[in-house]
Order: structure tokens, then C-alpha cells, then sequence
């Protein structure tokens, strides 16, 4: 009994207990950091994804439309987008919208 409690007494634990908590905590501070890059490129990748659609959608966007010379015509009563000849008749009272504001007509 008393060579196993000897033995158990000089064995590294007992000896030197804060070394096992060390190499934890090394192992630990690994992980931490991989999870860390992990997440960092995570983001990364998303926040590129992310302006990657918006460039799209704003390419897509009926206000950029107006920046190429475009106009947006809607009947100033109704509000409806007039989308052919047929939609007006003499009289009918439009708006235009541009690029840098509207244009108020009159159809004739």
C-alpha cells in the first residue's frame, strides 16, 4: 500500500497539477482561433455574396433605369404605369417621372 500511495504521490499530477491545465488551455486557445478564422471567413464570403446581389439588384432597379435616359409615365389620376398608346386618351392628365424629377403633360 504504501509503494502505491509513493507511486500515486510522485506522479506527475500531484506534482505538478497546473501543467495538465496548461496544455488544456493551449489546446483550448488553438481551437478559439480556428473558430475565430472560421468565422472571419464566413463573413467574408456572405459580405462579398451580399454586394455582389445588391450590385445586381440595383442594376435591375427602375430608378437606374431613369439614370440611362428613361422615363417612368403614370397617369397622374390613377397612378397606373401607362404602358402603351392605348392606356391614354385625349385629355388624360400624366406624370413623367427622369432622373432628376417629373414632368407634369397633358395628352393630346
Amino acid at each position: 500500500m504504501r509503494l502505491r500511495f509513493e507511486k500515486v504521490m510522485n506522479s506527475r499530477v500531484y506534482k505538478e497539477p497546473l501543467q495538465k491545465i496548461n496544455e488544456r488551455s493551449l489546446v483550448l486557445d488553438k481551437y478559439i482561433k480556428s473558430l475565430e478564422n472560421s468565422g472571419l471567413k464566413i463573413l467574408k464570403n456572405n459580405k462579398f455574396i451580399f454586394e455582389k446581389n445588391v450590385t445586381k439588384l440595383d442594376s435591375l432597379s427602375p430608378l437606374k433605369t431613369l439614370t440611362r435616359g428613361y422615363s417612368i409615365t403614370t397617369s397622374k389620376n390613377t397612378k397606373k404605369v401607362i404602358k402603351s398608346s392605348k392606356d391614354v386618351k385625349s385629355g388624360d392628365e400624366l406624370e413623367i417621372r427622369v432622373e432628376d424629377g417629373k414632368i407634369n403633360a397633358v395628352v393630346n
